[in-house]
């Protein structure tokens, strides 16, 4: 699933360490100031967001490269399997790179 859907999984994470540190605040497990809980909880939301933009980007396909693929499908007969189809643009982009 997280190969799926990385921003879900990270936004999810993010909002239950944001409800676990005022609960431990609460009931007395860690004793921070007012100051000390805002630098946490912005430092929480900027790593999080960082890991969330650079894994989702790694999930992400290029307008070039899915351009290319969808034209090489077409060019394929009916009923051509989606991984021959990959491996073809592979090949072609292969080619073109040397």
């Amino acid at each position: 699933m997280f190969g799926k859907e990385p921003a879900v999984i990270l936004g999810a994470l993010s909002e239950v360490v944001k409800a676990i540190i005022p609960t431990l605040i609460i009931f007395g497990f860690i004793h921070w100031t007012d100051v000390q809980v805002a630098q946490i909880m912005l430092l929480v939301g900027v790593v999080v967001g960082a890991l969330n933009i650079v894994l989702t980007r790694s999930q992400v396909t290029s307008t070039p490269q899915v351009d290319a693929l969808i034209k090489t499908a077409v060019a394929q007969p009916s009923g051509t399997p989606v991984e021959k189809v990959k491996d073809i643009q592979a090949a072609k982009d292969e080619g073109a790179n040397q």
